[in-house]
């Protein structure tokens, strides 16, 4: 039995220093997308024929939210994630300028917002839940702050961020 060819895609995790304290920024899908709508996420997408991935993830950052690709510092990269929808996903990590007017693709992002890693890594985060998928059940970390809850692939990017940032300090 042979599986099916995984999609080539990849996101910038999108760090923030302001007010003293490093932030997350995450889009809020649009609710009309047919695919993750409604969704928190991070920049990204596919990879386009003869693209890098460096260079899609920094193209989706500007697309979907505005910031050229010239004012993304990216730090470092994220162990490669398989999505059960099919793609290969390359997570970068990378930092933006700290005051920015976001120009904001209404085509796929209805809005961006910032979490403060701090209460990222409160102890009652992430809650770990069971949620259903083409008809199976899988575990799914859950990341609640107050606002849209981050859950799925972007909390499974997100833990890993936090792994490391823990092991670091």
């Amino acid at each position: 039995m042979s599986s099916p060819k995984l999609r080539r895609a990849c996101v910038v995790a999108p760090l923030i220093a302001k007010e003293g304290e490093w932030r997350i920024l995450f889009t809020l899908r649009g609710d009309n997308l047919s695919s993750h709508g409604g969704q928190v996420s991070f920049p990204g997408g596919v990879v386009e024929q003869g693209e890098g991935l460096e260079e899609a993830a920094l193209r989706e950052v500007e697309e979907e939210i505005g910031v050229p690709a010239s004012a993304v510092q990216l730090i470092g990269r994220l162990d490669d994630l398989v999505t059960h929808s099919g793609f290969l996903v390359a997570p970068f990590v990378g930092i933006i300028p700290e005051n920015f007017d976001y120009l904001i693709q209404s085509q796929e992002v209805d809005e961006v917002f910032e979490v403060p890693v701090d209460t990222l890594m409160r102890r009652d985060n992430p809650l770990v839940k069971n949620v259903e998928f083409r008809g199976r059940m899988y575990p799914s970390y859950f990341y609640e702050h107050g606002g849209p809850v981050v859950w799925g692939l972007t909390a499974r990017m997100v833990k890993a961020l936090l792994d490391v940032v823990r092991a670091t300090t």
